[in-house]
């Protein structure tokens, strides 16, 4: 339990959520740590948010082993599991639900690195339109994730595009691949239609190759609002981009998601 309290201050969760760590049954840790391993993650779905945290922090302690003895600087470690205290902010720190996606920050599959997170990813993603990519099924790419907290300046991504390219050749040397992916609502071409033209979002839509859009509104609501409302009139109007986004919407239109690359 020590080395999990440990990890929790260094990505700074909050005292009362490492007082509520603190007694939390080691041994019932230990055991769904291993399960996790060996039948994957879905067996904490009946599990509570704190417990969840628990084991996702006992991973992460026992990943750094890994990262040790590859020699990979520890900021990089501490930074890819800083985003475990993200989430644990969107349960207001009563722990976490989001295990399926924090499984790849403690398997040493996502590392941040800069203002982005990079993902080994063998793409065997059954949804999407191979006709219109420039890889097949199967093949391996970086999966470019974006978290959230922090601007998304063009500048900033141009670095950790660099970080990666040196990150991944020294590190992975065995893994070969030759584009970078992304399908995210911050890559959907429409959003040229109503984004400001100096939009951080469009700079960093600049970087990739669009290969083709989706329409689908889910992520773009989630990220934009926080949540869906029955009508559209009731969205806020706190930013630019709520306003803009709203406006667009009230217009008959809907924001969707853009599938792109970027060749290593």
């Amino acid at each position: 339990m020590e080395k999990i309290l440990q990890l929790a201050n260094k990505i700074n969760l909050p005292d009362e959520l490492k007082d509520k760590l603190s007694e939390l049954d080691m041994a019932k840790i230990e055991k769904l740590s291993d399960k996790c391993i060996i039948k994957g993650f879905n067996i904490l779905r009946k599990e509570k948010s704190l417990l969840r945290l628990g084991v996702i922090l006992n991973l992460a302690v026992k990943v750094k082993d890994k990262y040790d003895e590859a020699n990979i600087d520890e900021k990089i470690y501490y930074d890819t599991m800083s985003d475990i205290e993200i989430w644990c902010r969107h349960t207001n720190y009563e722990g976490v639900k989001n295990y399926g996606w924090l499984k790849n920050h403690v398997s040493f599959e996502l590392f941040r690195l800069g203002r982005l997170q990079f993902q080994l990813y063998e793409c065997k993603n059954k949804t999407l339109l191979y006709n219109k990519l420039p890889f097949s099924y199967g093949d391996k790419l970086i999966y470019i994730h974006i978290p959230e907290g922090e601007k998304l300046e063009r500048e900033k991504c141009d670095e950790s595009i660099i970080e990666a390219d040196a990150f991944f050749k020294r590190y992975f040397p065995m893994y070969h691949y030759k584009y970078y992916f992304c399908e995210s609502w911050l890559l959907c071409d429409t959003n040229r239609d109503f984004m400001a033209e100096n939009s951080n979002i469009l700079k960093f839509m600049d970087m990739f190759e669009i290969c083709y859009n989706v329409k689908v509104d889910v992520q773009a609501i989630e990220r934009i609002f926080g949540k869906r409302k029955l009508f559209a009139k009731n969205y806020p109007e706190n930013t630019d981009l709520q306003k803009r986004t709203k406006a667009y919407i009230l217009g008959g239109k809907n924001p969707g998601i853009g599938v792109g690359v970027i060749r290593r």
